[in-house]
């Protein structure tokens, strides 16, 4: 699970609590906070270098885990 929040997110508390409760619960988890952007910075992409980076870090997370899924599956299969 990628949770994306900026530093002055309004659900940056609620980010933390469910990326909490989510490794509690053996879930994988990262928590990927970002200075000083709003609520949905990410819609901020091509003018918030911020948000360009954001979608990239997030490209990769599911780059690795659609990869990871891809490789069991097809291993087992």
């Amino acid at each position: 699970m990628l949770l994306q929040a900026g530093t002055n997110e309004m659900l940056l508390d609620d980010s933390i609590r469910t990326s909490m409760r989510a490794g509690d619960a053996g879930v994988d988890v990262i928590l990927d906070i970002t200075a000083d952007v709003p609520h949905v910075f990410q819609a901020f992409a091509g003018v918030l270098d911020e948000a360009d980076e954001a979608l990239d870090r997030a490209a990769l997370f599911l780059s690795r885990h659609i990869r990871t899924r891809d490789t069991a599956h097809t291993s087992a299969g």
